[in-house]
């Protein structure tokens, strides 16, 4: 997502919220300051869905790659491979892009294992960092390299199979806390709509508008915790 979406979804809520909450479209202002912590949590979340689906095309190379140096050839010419068999799969994403660079570093003259450990650091995911370590002192040792690589791969998708099923087993209890987090606002809504004198003591008020406050601030962190609580990482 870009930022101008980012911009017009906290615009949106920001406004349905300050009329809800408190019966005023001018009370969006108050939300300004609040909307870079907004868009830092959703690039958050995108960053975590892409690491994720990098993970796992990482994953589908590194298989390429020790068939390729089961088959005799170089780790360096396998990488080539890699790169090659990953385009064929997921056409010009990220991992192939990833690979590109790390075939043109070696092409000019830097050493594979300083090229994944550049990768690594380019990413930032713990997965591939461990790669890199082991295949360092693989290649200084003369391992087979083969072998190490295939167990490197069972390991990560172990790991990244055992995230997948606790969310799975999760997932009904997160449906469950989104459907909740929608009940509150829903019935002040329907309050506000169906009987609006009911609950017209909590508007232009100093202490009904300190209640809204407090709820509203209650319920975003409500939904924060949920959210963070559901975050399952291995």
């Amino acid at each position: 997502m870009s930022d101008l979406i980012y911009t017009v979804v906290y615009m949106v809520l920001s406004v349905f919220a300050a009329w809800l909450f408190y019966d005023s479209f001018a009370a969006a202002l108050f939300a300004v300051p609040f909307y870079f912590l907004f868009r830092k949590a959703l690039r958050a979340y995108g960053r975590r869905r892409d690491d994720e689906k990098l993970t796992e095309e990482f994953l589908r190379s590194l298989v390429s790659v020790s068939t390729s140096i089961t088959a005799g050839i170089s780790p360096e010419k396998a990488f080539v491979i890699a790169a090659s068999d990953m385009e064929k799969l997921y056409g010009k994403g990220r991992m192939v892009r990833e690979l590109s660079v790390i075939n043109t570093q070696v092409g000019t003259g830097m050493r594979l294992t300083d090229a994944l450990y550049d990768l690594a650091k380019r990413t930032n995911i713990q997965e591939i960092y461990d790669f890199a370590v082991v295949f360092r002192v693989a290649m200084e040792k003369g391992s087979d390299l083969s072998a190490v690589i295939s167990s490197c791969s069972d390991i990560m998708e172990a790991k990244r199979d055992s995230e997948c099923e606790a969310r799975v087993m999760i997932r009904a209890k997160q449906y469950e806390q989104r459907i909740m987090c929608i009940i509150p606002p829903g019935i002040l809504l329907y309050l506000r709509l169906s009987s609006g004198s009911f609950i017209e003591v909590l508007y232009h008020d100093p202490r009904g508008i300190a209640i809204m406050t407090i709820c509203l601030f209650v319920y975003i962190f409500a939904i924060c915790l949920s959210e963070k609580i559901g975050d399952v990482r291995v």
